[in-house]
């Protein structure tokens, strides 16, 4: 068997040392932030914007990146459940549309943050071609195309022949989809640089700083850290991701799916051009399980698949899940069987983590049911680098009023939500 080098992420070059953890001190707040990821740190942002007096300082039980916000393969949605929006029920098309219209548009405001912040973070148009592996799949994939036209997310459909002229690979293909209008971005240097923006509006992000206890008495919250620190708030905003697992009682509101990827070496340049991913570089299957390859800088990063437990089988969201070297394997050989020219490709990495899954594939963002004052901004399914970095416009309105409501991200996060 291979030896897979893991790391908890590709992106993340030399050790992260956390900094600034509170430790055994207890601090009094107006709004605590819990987890530093694109979600978290997008609350705080816009509530430190909308508010700028209030004290509001930032918790993260690792370090800023230690997440899926620092190991995610870097795509950037023009929006929220874009992938396999086949599957979604309680399909809105008047709704659709307002969202798809909203995220569009907050596209600059995202782009203008990271130019704001000077953020060097490989930030560029690329298009993701999703392609159907067999007859079933190409159905399913014509059905998506034609809901997302209908709600006006920019994609075109390609033929069998035409994603094989594009894309000269050694297995079958039925036909494609391109999402033209996404992006791609390095996402450990995007949210490292998003939290040093944060911290030069004065918002203290404390990490190391884990926490074992929520309390909300209806007018304050007090919570607990591993390390016996305190802190009360008037309001807190839940961000954990898929870490609410270990977070009673927010721990049913999602389901934890464990995702897995490889990187190999740099490839000699005639072996990276023989990998066919020129015209398109980041390509996924469709289905509810799917693997997904992008090409960067001569490697080739390949993850995803049903898990050797099944689809319906939770993580374990611990570090057994994220180093099991059987679904390593698994990803391995698959990864070989498409590209058999990598046969005995030496790794460069291998990395895991859990995805937080929801019932309508829609984030949460809403008080917590007998916890007024405990808002959760959850559940990105995958999705969340674009959608959860301006998560906190729809937050503002929870936590500080609805006098404070962007009146379109409410609009979207109704929707979203149910309600």
């Amino acid at each position: 068997m291979i030896n897979f080098p893991y790391k908890v992420s590709f992106w993340a070059t030399g050790n992260v040392e956390p900094t600034n953890p509170l430790g055994d001190s207890d601090i009094s707040l107006d709004i605590l932030v819990i987890g530093a990821g694109f979600a978290g740190i997008s609350s705080a942002y816009y509530l430190k914007k909308a508010a700028p007096d209030l004290n509001i300082a930032v918790v993260e039980a690792e370090y800023v990146g230690f997440g899926p916000s620092g190991r995610n393969f870097g795509g950037v949605t023009t929006g929220m459940r874009e992938l396999r929006t086949s599957f979604i029920t309680g399909f809105d098309l008047e709704e659709e549309r307002f969202a798809a219209k909203y995220f569009l548009r907050s596209r600059e405001e995202f782009e203008k943050r990271i130019a704001d912040g000077a953020i060097e973070c490989e930030y560029r148009d690329e298009p993701i071609l999703m392609h159907a592996l067999d007859a079933d799949a190409w159905q399913t994939l014509q059905h998506e195309s034609e809901l997302l036209h209908q709600r006006g997310t920019p994609n075109k459909l390609l033929s069998g022949d035409e994603v094989r002229n594009a894309l000269p690979v050694p297995y079958e293909i039925h036909g494609g989809m391109v999402l033209t209008a996404w992006r791609s971005v390095q996402p450990f240097k995007l949210v490292r640089g998003f939290a040093e923006q944060l911290r030069g509006m004065g918002v203290a992000i404390h990490e190391a700083t884990k926490v074992s206890d929520i309390h909300d008495d209806g007018s304050r919250v007090s919570v607990t850290t591993t390390e016996r620190g305190t802190i009360k708030a008037s309001k807190v905003v839940l961000a954990t991701n898929a870490y609410t697992y270990h977070m009673k009682p927010f721990n049913e509101l999602l389901f934890p799916r464990q995702s897995y990827v490889v990187a190999t070496v740099p490839l000699q340049d005639d072996v990276f051009q023989s990998l066919g991913l020129k015209e398109f570089t980041y390509i996924e299957d469709v289905g509810m399980t799917f693997y997904y390859a992008r090409a960067y800088k001569n490697r080739l990063l390949f993850g995803g698949g049903m898990p050797t437990k099944g689809l319906f089988s939770p993580s374990t969201v611990d570090r057994a899940a994220d180093t099991d070297p059987v679904e390593y394997e698994r990803v391995y050989e698959e990864m070989q069987r498409r590209f058999p020219q990598l046969k005995g490709v030496s790794l460069e990495a291998a990395w895991s983590g859990p995805i937080d899954i929801t019932e309508n594939f829609a984030p949460i963002i809403r008080p917590m049911a007998g916890m007024p004052n405990v808002i959760a901004n959850i559940g990105f399914n995958g999705e969340g680098l674009f959608a959860g970095s301006l998560s906190g416009k729809m937050v503002v309105g929870q936590v500080l009023g609805s006098g404070h409501s962007d009146p379109d991200a409410e609009r979207v996060r109704r929707y979203l939500n149910g309600n």
